[in-house]
């Protein structure tokens, strides 16, 4: 696998659970819940969030996996790497909750 590719599923991954679970977002995430239910949703759940943090960076590092037509690898560049941004979102979960944070 690509260095890449891992980096940004970690950068995705740490992102999303930042944003999603920390207390630093979260009276923006009940701000953003307040007004818009769909939205308030997207920032309350990481693994939704990824997808969305992932697009961003593929776009902005120019990353893709396959060489095919633009829009389709910019898609399916950015699936892989919020699917594997979630294994890393999820093991981040696991560690707060034995922390007891």
């Amino acid at each position: 696998m690509n260095e890449k590719l891992i980096l940004l599923s970690m950068v995705t991954a740490s992102i999303s659970f930042t944003i999603s679970e920390s207390y630093l977002f979260s009276s923006i995430r009940e701000y953003i819940k307040d007004r818009n239910e769909i939205l308030g949703h997207l920032f309350s759940c990481g693994y939704c969030l990824s997808h969305w943090v992932a697009f961003i960076l593929v776009a902005i590092y120019q990353y893709k996996i396959f060489n095919g037509f633009f829009i389709i690898d910019y898609f399916l560049t950015a699936l892989i790497i919020s699917w594997l941004s979630a294994f890393q979102w999820a093991a981040l979960c696991l560690f707060m909750e034995k922390l007891n944070k």
